[in-house]
């Protein structure tokens, strides 16, 4: 059994982390049960963990600082999995490059996915394991041997590869993220990029026993999920069965183009292709005609579309990084340039993998919150066209585009309590759904579809209630004459904006509405005054207002005369 611990400053999450799994069913056993950094580490002393799940951020000692205090100790057997939330991606970053196995985001966790994390950090420490075993090793094929060291070379660049929609990791800013990849002049190094300690793990697998491998191309295939047959029931289970399937069949397929090859799955959205090209002249074509095969063979099986992403000619798998490098490159231009899907890496990839720092449309948030509002459908249309607009211009990478989706979805969503609007695209596994979309293309397909449902529920709430809204006003104002009455407290109570309810006011009344509740309690102020029973200051007491004063200022102003003379027309009158 391995050993797991748990460490968050939360204690809902610490309990519902260990009771969310059968540990045992995945050869695992949960024992400590840490609030921060500090505490974890005095644990492992006496624990001597093999897997620890963490979260980054926590008082005292978080994840990350966790995460180099066991590396200066030289704990190297401890596989990591990392707690997130939402915004905190550059740390999940920081903390693969330190050696993390896998992320998990908080609010998107589920069994399935902390299962398929923990199988993978199993499976790391199992490598970690076998490489200490020589004779393990080998005993096996030279397949398997290729196999295994390919899948520890992918493990230790994980944030640059794990599956997740492209092929290409969770963050697929190749190019700006200095952390990762560092800057152009220092690419041509490829060893540079690579931790020290995931390195000497592949020295020391490969050390005698990998085979030969000459002349290695790389190609990255990615599983989209997104639009096309069944993909809006497409479940996590239907992945599993795609994946599964498909990898036998391109293994076969693969064979028949290529002596020596080596073919790896990272999760459930795409596999690592490694084939040696020695002595091939026309390596090119025979990858085109192998991407083009594979893509109609899954098209044709399984409804799901296939591209192909593919590097050029290395001498040997110690340019390992420079592969890997060109291959997600090539993923990332077609990202954006999705005409062609078997992608050869070239310079025009260098341009695509060339992101901005970071990708907003916070700005746009404002005018949402007005046009919903307003139900103005015009204007909601207008915003996302500009939210399109600026995906074409700004060249986010594929993470930053979906993270604006899925913050415009939950912003939009927020208007709208579930169950009150039934026509409202409600989706309790958006992030999932999102995740699928392998193609700038089918992020704007999923926009305009997002924005011709939202804009028509305005524009049937425009036909329905906007001509009822002074009626309601007028309703909330005879009834609450005798409180202190703001737009605020009239907004809140019809659940309407206030800029929305004092415009569409003012349009169908003809008057502001501060106007119009003076007037009311102007009338009701008369009206005792006629019955003289009160003092001036009790009537603007009985009225709401804040002091006589302020009832004496705003009487004047509606009636043309103070309280204390309309009395003496009353009186005077009464007389008569």
């Amino acid at each position: 059994m391995y050993r797991v611990m748990i460490v968050d400053d939360e204690p809902l999450i610490l309990a519902g982390i260990a009771s969310l799994l059968n540990w045992e069913e995945h050869g695992c056993t949960v024992g400590a049960r840490c609030a921060n950094g500090q505490q974890a580490l005095r644990q492992m002393e006496e624990q001597k963990p093999d897997i620890v799940i963490t979260d980054i951020k926590m008082p005292g000692m978080d994840g990350i600082e966790l995460m180099k205090q066991v590396k200066d100790k030289g704990w190297d057997d401890v596989i990591f999995i990392l707690l997130t939330n939402l915004e905190e991606f550059s740390l999940a970053r920081q903390a693969m490059s330190l050696g993390a196995v896998e992320y998990l985001v908080k609010m998107e966790l589920t069994e399935e996915k902390l299962a398929d994390s923990l199988k993978a950090a199993v499976a790391r420490r199992e490598m970690k394991r076998k490489a200490e075993a020589a004779d393990t090793v080998m005993a096996r094929s030279e397949e398997d041997i290729l196999k295994e060291y390919i899948e520890g070379l992918l493990i230790g660049r994980g944030e640059m590869v794990n599956g997740d929609g492209t092929g290409i990791g969770r963050d697929v800013d190749i190019r700006a993220d200095v952390d990762t990849w560092g800057n152009a002049d220092t690419r041509a190094d490829a060893d540079t990029r690579v931790n020290a300690d995931t390195r000497a793990d592949a020295d020391r697998t490969a050390s005698g026993t990998i085979p030969v491998f000459r002349e290695p191309i790389m190609a990255i295939i990615s599983f989209n999920y997104g639009y096309e047959g069944f993909s809006s029931d497409f479940t996590r289970e239907d992945q599993k069965k795609v994946i599964s399937f498909a990898e036998n069949i391109i293994g076969q397929m693969v064979k028949g183009y290529f002596d020596h090859s080596c073919l790896v799955r990272r999760e459930l959205t795409s596999l690592v292709l490694v084939v040696s090209a020695e002595g091939m002249p026309d390596y090119r074509e025979q990858m085109r005609s192998l991407g083009e095969k594979i893509i109609s063979v899954v098209k044709d099986y399984f409804e799901v579309s296939v591209s192909v992403h593919v590097s050029t000619r290395k001498e040997s798998l110690e340019d390992f990084g420079e592969l890997l490098y060109e291959a997600m490159s090539a993923a990332n231009h077609y990202f954006y340039c999705f005409a062609d899907p078997v992608v050869f890496y070239s310079a025009e990839c260098e341009t695509s993998a060339r992101h901005t720092a970071s990708f907003h449309i916070g700005f746009l948030k404002k005018d949402l919150s007005q046009a919903v509002a307003m139900n103005d459908s015009a204007a909601l249309e207008g915003i996302l066209d500009q939210v399109v607009c600026l995906l074409k211009e700004n060249n986010p990478s594929r993470q930053q585009a979906v993270n604006a989706c899925a913050n415009l979805y939950f912003f939009l969503a927020s208007f709208f309590e579930e169950g009150e609007e039934e026509d409202f695209p409600y989706e309790v596994n958006i992030m999932e759904k999102l995740g699928r979309l392998g193609t700038l293309g089918q992020i704007i397909q999923w926009i305009n579809w997002f924005k011709a449902a939202v804009s028509s529920i305005l524009e049937r709430r425009r036909d329905t209630r906007v001509d009822k809204i002074a009626e309601m006003v007028r309703e909330y104002v005879m009834e609450h004459y005798k409180e202190r009455i703001t737009l605020g407290q009239v907004a809140e109570a019809l659940n309407i904006s206030q800029g929305y309810l004092s415009t569409a006011f003012k349009k169908q009344s003809g008057e502001s509405f501060t106007s119009y509740v003076s007037a009311i309690k102007i009338e009701k102020a008369k009206e005792l005054i006629e019955g003289h029973q009160y003092m001036m200051y009790e009537i603007s007491d009985l009225l709401g207002f804040d002091t006589p004063f302020y009832f004496s200022k705003v009487f004047k102003k509606v009636a043309g005369i103070s309280p204390k003379e309309y009395e003496a027309q009353c009186l005077k009158q009464k007389k008569l």
